[in-house]
């Protein structure tokens, strides 16, 4: 937890977020990912710099959290 936002941090997306989460960030699929499910839970994946799949850009991705303001999710090709 980080300024009143709850995360979860994984490599394998499971089906579902955990109770009470706000954001998951997860690795794994090396496919860059920004979606907010139903629940409002934003499923965030910084993709993969060196071997991206599915035809994604490589990249790597910004996490910013700061008191007051809602986090930010930057993606940045390379």
């Amino acid at each position: 937890e980080r300024e009143g936002c709850r995360f979860h941090l994984v490599h394998i997306p499971p089906p579902h977020a955990p109770p009470g989460v706000h954001a998951l960030l997860h690795g794994h699929t090396h496919v860059p990912r920004d979606e907010t499910d139903p629940l409002g839970v934003r499923w965030l994946n910084p993709g993969c710099i060196t071997r991206p799949k599915r035809g994604a850009s490589p990249g790597f991705a910004w996490l910013t959290v700061e008191r007051g303001s809602p986090f930010q999710w930057d993606f940045a090709a390379v």
